[in-house]
């Protein structure tokens, strides 16, 4: 974590006063209360503090503090109101505590806090009892989850290398392209998103560079496998470096060789340029056909190509007035990607098209279909978004199913992993690699 620490020390983060857009309209004053006593108190006295806030406010020593809450509880908007502070404070405390050892203890003993409130049987105050109502079904809520999984992939005591993980979710943190929708919400404050913004990039290039070491001596040992078939001064033989990923050695060769040839930029290089060129020229129903034709270019199977084709075929359809006549706009090739997006990847909450997906990972195993995904988003930058957000959806329903069960998910998520890090658009990671004896 050291080298987050500093990361996250030279993000400019002195920004305990913010305050998002949607809490201005609520009684902000709690919020603030707090917001100042982390700027100048102990951790140990703010968390003191919260505990006596969330289980013993009628022993607070602030009545002004009670006042607070009153208006919280009283508010017409009471369980939105109350949702939001909690949220808020528990994620302010958490960038700010998160960066030093001494302090990221106290985040622990925060969450456990909403656990262990008791909501008294004997006869006091209404507003008490339903603030620890409140305060109590905030542990349930999908705002306190978010929380508890970035704690877990931060926290190197549970960190999947210290140990064999065993559900989906302990392996989060290797998918920094899922922080967004797993780790934010709609109350997030903006020094939580700074330091998780600073989190995702140390993440991110940590695998970068693990992937381009092994790259680099995969390109060595060919190198040298060449030389000594000739009759020169043999050179050493160079050894392997394990794979970054959690792919077998051959998936992980196949994968890369594949994503290296579908980057963007190698895409429009070939006879895919055409279709990129004239995208905004085609009628409707000439750009199905040259779409089609474009996803399914790099299957290299006869067989698969067919049963592919007539997939798209058949899902690619809205109904549009005069279409083939009419040319096309963005709006309309994002509703024709979103809808093949959605038929790709299932809504696990409405997993009618389940078979369908798994039928097509059958036929084209992980690597290609990723690659199918991946060349749908060239379309444009807002697909890539929603991809991620349907993985992202797809890792929350399944996160706590074991790892044996799940090997399918993961597969396609060391896919993914290898594709956004292959197809960076600033720098492609394969391309640029340089060869060193």
């Amino acid at each position: 974590m050291k080298v987050i620490n500093m990361m996250v020390k030279q993000a400019a983060f002195d920004t305990l006063g913010y305050m998002s857009e949607e809490t201005i309209m609520m009684d902000d004053s709690l919020y603030q209360y707090f917001l100042r006593l982390l700027k100048t108190k102990h951790s140990c006295e703010v968390l003191y503090r919260i505990r006596l806030l969330l289980v013993e406010i009628d022993n607070y020593p602030d009545s002004e503090v009670q006042e607070m809450v009153k208006n919280l509880v009283y508010s017409p908007t009471a369980k939105t109101n109350c949702l939001s502070f909690f949220n808020r404070l528990c994620q302010v405390c958490i960038a700010h505590w998160i960066i030093n050892k001494e302090t990221k203890q106290a985040i622990f003993e925060l969450l456990d806090l909403f656990k262990k409130t008791n909501i008294y049987q004997i006869e006091q105050q209404k507003f008490i009892t339903i603030w620890q109502e409140e305060s109590q079904a905030f542990s349930e809520t999908t705002e306190y989850l978010k929380l508890q999984r970035l704690i877990h992939i931060t926290n190197q005591r549970k960190n999947y290398h210290q140990g064999k993980p065993q559900v989906l979710g302990d392996l989060l943190g290797r998918y920094p392209f899922l922080y967004k929708d797993c780790l934010l919400n709609n109350h997030s404050v903006q020094q939580y998103i700074d330091f998780l913004g600073c989190f995702k990039r140390h993440q991110q290039k940590s695998f970068n560079q693990k992937l381009s070491r092994t790259i680099i001596r995969q390109k060595q040992k060919i190198e040298v496998a060449r030389l000594r078939t000739l009759e020169t001064k043999l050179p050493q033989i160079i050894e392997a470096v394990p794979n970054p990923s959690l792919l077998k050695n051959q998936a992980f060769n196949q994968a890369t060789k594949t994503f290296t040839e579908l980057t963007k930029n190698n895409i429009k290089n070939r006879k895919s340029s055409l279709f990129f060129e004239k995208i905004e020229s085609l009628s409707y129903q000439d750009f199905k056909i040259e779409f089609i034709n474009y996803l399914v270019e790099d299957i290299k199977e006869e067989r698969k190509q067919l049963q592919v084709h007539q997939y798209l075929i058949k899902n690619i359809d809205i109904n549009l007035t005069n279409s083939h006549e009419k040319l096309l706009k963005e709006f309309i090739i994002l509703r024709i990607g979103n809808q093949l997006l959605n038929k790709l990847i299932f809504n696990p909450n409405q997993p009618s098209n389940r078979l369908d997906m798994m039928n097509l990972r059958s036929c084209l195993g992980s690597t290609q279909l990723v690659g199918l995904l991946l060349k749908l988003t060239f379309l444009s930058p807002k697909l890539k978004y929603s991809l991620r957000q349907k993985l992202a959806h797809l890792f929350e329903y399944y996160e706590s199913t074991s790892i044996d069960k799940s090997r399918w998910l993961i597969q396609m998520l060391e896919n993914c992993l290898l594709a956004f890090a292959i197809g960076q658009e600033k720098a492609t990671i394969v391309e640029n690699v340089e060869f060193r004896m």
